[in-house]
């Protein structure tokens, strides 16, 4: 894990009206909340690895992913882990629980991929829930969504088995984030790992038998889902 220390706003050639990636939420806005918004805002860019926030520090900001994917996960103290709670792609805004109560960040976010961020300051964004029902609305459905997806994330860590956390895990990655069943495959055997509550040698493992069995094909950093239905069964079953 390392901290950009280096990290300088882009320049930036598209605002948030003429930007084509914009969350729900930012679709309910009038031109004038959109020019509000582009106001206040800044452009990051962040290379793989590098950190765009860290639990515990104060957070002032919402940030939303316009390209890239993000993971984010709780540091564990004194065990020297990471948990992840869940790899995001473009379109989404991270630290939402920031603008209302929560002083710090309760998690840390860092690029898996050349990662573009736009950051927002939270008393914009408060702005906005109050006086515009309609984009308020989206924000709760976008919460809503976190929350349920965390909820199944740690139901799937308590009761599936191995080979059901990683079917789930791929299948995710392949419906959720990359859209396709052939991908490149961003995230390390470690990444992996911290996202099923797997040790590495046990995805190692996993993926071999999943390969041998002809459900996924790799090569190099392209990884190939070749039998879905078994896949998703694997993952039903546990």
């Amino acid at each position: 894990m390392s901290i950009s220390n280096e990290v300088i706003p882009e320049k930036q050639i598209d605002s948030c009206l003429a930007c084509g990636n914009k969350s729900s939420c930012f679709n309910q806005l009038s031109e004038q909340e959109l020019i509000m918004s582009d106001n206040h805002r800044v452009e990051l860019s962040f290379k793989p690895g590098e950190v765009i926030f860290k639990q515990g520090l104060f957070a002032n900001n919402v940030h939303f992913i316009k390209s890239g994917i993000v993971k984010i996960y709780m540091e564990i103290p004194r065990s020297g882990k990471n948990l992840v709670l869940n790899i995001l792609p473009p379109g989404t805004l991270i630290g939402l629980p920031s603008v209302y109560g929560n002083k710090v960040y309760g998690y840390t976010a860092q690029a898996i991929e050349n990662t573009t961020i736009c950051v927002i300051e939270n008393s914009i964004i408060k702005n906005l829930i109050e006086n515009n029902g309609k984009f308020a609305a989206e924000i709760i459905k976008t919460m809503n969504h976190c929350t349920n997806s965390t909820f199944q994330h740690f139901a799937n860590l308590m009761y599936k088995q191995l080979n059901g956390r990683l079917a789930d895990a791929l299948i995710y990655l392949s419906e959720e984030i990359y859209k396709s069943p052939v991908y490149k495959l961003s995230l390390s055997r470690a990444d992996l790992g911290e996202l099923t509550g797997m040790s590495n040698m046990s995805v190692v493992k996993v993926l071999k038998d999943f390969k041998d069995n002809k459900l996924i094909k790799i090569e190099g950093s392209m990884l190939t889902i070749i039998n879905m239905p078994l896949l998703k069964r694997i993952s039903e079953i546990g």
